[in-house]
């Protein structure tokens, strides 16, 4: 018959003698010396905005009003649906 692991006194100290993973009390507990950094990062990204092409923003907003922007229809579904696209962008 087979011993469960737990009736094994040598696992059963090699268990106890395990380190053990903080608890999550004890986890939020622990001071991080570089949470001032992020935060100060994270609020200088929030203060400058999201990236933005101005210059393709105008050239895609003068298409619309002179009426000749296209909508590829194509495109746009393989897009929504994850396939790879035709060119290198």
């Amino acid at each position: 018959m087979i011993d469960p692991l737990g009736s094994v006194p040598r696992l059963r100290a090699a268990a106890a003698a395990a380190p053990q993973a903080p608890r999550p009390a004890e986890r939020a507990a622990t001071p991080r010396t570089d949470l001032p950094k992020l935060v100060a990062l994270a609020a200088d990204l929030a203060r400058q905005g999201p990236p933005v092409d101005y210059a393709r923003v105008a050239q895609l907003r003068q298409a619309i009003a002179d009426g000749s922007y296209v909508v590829d229809a194509k495109a746009i579904a393989s897009a929504m649906a994850g396939e790879p696209r035709g060119d290198a962008a």
